[in-house]
């Protein structure tokens, strides 16, 4: 979709970004891997992004587990409400945050968020794969920031 500046906090396999099958997935953006940064915390990814909006992403219910009541705001809304109130002169910054596929945010993540977003899906069954939300956050924003080589 475009965008190149690829964050993870913590992950699983610390060297997941040098894998094999991970940089033939990648299919064109090998560029995105190779300037990725790893972070050992939330807080700390955070940091190195001073004046950015820190979205968090989520679902309004949980299946397994109790979670603290939020207002989600469609990604769709968001993006364009967003992109109407910026101005001219100042590039607008945005972090989003994705959880991890088999649990996502924590809540303790998600206060550490200026905005929580969510993609309304069925509300007996509200999870989507990590692959697909990333997926369709990211199209809703590129769809807002439009598709010329400037924009990238």
């Amino acid at each position: 979709m475009g965008f190149k500046d690829l964050a993870l906090v913590s992950p699983v396999d610390s060297k997941v970004l040098n894998r094999h099958k991970v940089i033939q997935r990648a299919s064109g953006a090998k560029d995105v891997l190779q300037n990725a940064n790893i972070y050992q915390s939330l807080e700390e990814a955070i940091n190195d992004h001073d004046s950015t909006i820190i979205c968090g992403t989520g679902m309004s219910i949980d299946m397994y587990q109790t979670r603290i009541k939020r207002e989600y705001i469609e990604p769709r809304k968001f993006f364009d409400d967003l992109l109407q109130q910026q101005s001219n002169d100042k590039d607008i910054r945005l972090a989003l945050i994705f959880g991890s596929e088999s649990s996502g945010m924590l809540d303790s993540d998600m206060d550490k968020c200026n905005i929580m977003l969510g993609i309304p899906t069925n509300p007996k069954f509200g999870s989507l794969n990590l692959s697909s939300a990333v997926q369709l956050f990211a199209y809703d924003l590129r769809m807002q920031i439009g598709w010329s080589e400037d924009s990238y």
